[in-house]
């Protein structure tokens, strides 16, 4: 999956609303395993309910962000590796539970299989694997600004789908994981709100601005958009935040699933 500056910058945000969901299935004795972790955020907050935690990420920008996150946290039951997905630098049932947060929709379908293979051989049995990821089309935004779905097609082009039911991953999380050999126990759904308050928009457009401004050059350079499309985006969300009653809702499904 490619990282950029500003992806990592906006990840720092999340937190442990992220893994609520996932909470009730762990305990102060669980070993968790936080797959893609990025800057952390996730990590550490789970870090501080379960008996241990190891979060990975493939880019060292992440990892470099997470170690420091941990180290201000002061937490001695966590730490972090640069490693791949598909080819976990652990033993087999390593693990209590595996955690993928907003990773997984990303990949291709060999590299899904590779992934949550590692992910089963390095759960033990009866252990716990939780998923948490977009879907399009629960997205909520008022009002439909041209500009604002511009950018948001922007940034499903930085990742290249090559295959467009990726954009409504979080629907078939149960079924692609009772496909890949776990049993789903649970199923639900949550939003992400950019849109609470005065703040929070303003919030929202100053992340979509930056991570833009960011994405663009590099969006150009691969072809993948035109300058005049990064500036209507740059319009849109001006526009989105100097309405009062705009609002952005984004969806994320979540599922637990067991290794029987």
């Amino acid at each position: 999956m490619r990282h950029d500056g500003s992806i990592v910058e906006f990840q720092q945000k999340r937190g442990g609303d992220s893994a609520a969901f996932f909470v009730p299935f762990l305990t102060s004795d669980t070993i968790l395993l936080d797959a893609g972790c990025g800057p952390g955020t996730i990590t550490v907050a789970l870090a501080g309910i379960v008996g241990s935690a190891v979060g990975v990420d493939i880019e060292p920008r992440a990892i470099a962000a997470a170690s420091a996150r941990a180290a201000e946290a002061g937490l001695t039951n966590l730490t972090f590796a640069e490693a791949d997905m598909t080819a976990l630098p652990f033993e087999d049932g390593s693990f209590d539970a595996v955690f993928f947060h907003a990773v997984l929709y990303h990949q291709s379908e060999a590299v899904l299989t590779r992934t949550l293979a590692e992910a089963r051989r390095v759960l033990k049995p009866g252990g716990f694997l939780a998923t948490r990821d977009a879907d399009v089309g629960g997205n909520v935004l008022h009002p439909e600004i041209d500009g604002v779905r511009l950018a948001l097609d922007l940034w499903q082009r930085w990742y290249e789908h090559d295959d467009p039911k990726a954009l409504f991953f979080g629907r078939r999380q149960s079924s692609i994981l009772r496909a890949h050999g776990f049993t789903p126990v649970w199923a639900g759904a949550s939003y992400v709100n950019h849109s609470a308050d005065a703040a929070s928009r303003s919030e929202a457009v100053a992340d979509a601005r930056r991570s833009l401004l960011g994405l663009g050059p590099q969006l150009v350079g691969k072809g993948l958009a035109a300058d005049d499309e990064i500036q209507a985006a740059l319009a849109g969300w001006e526009a989105w935040g100097a309405d009062p009653d705009a609002v952005y809702f984004r969806c994320r499904c979540e599922c637990v699933a067991r290794k029987d």
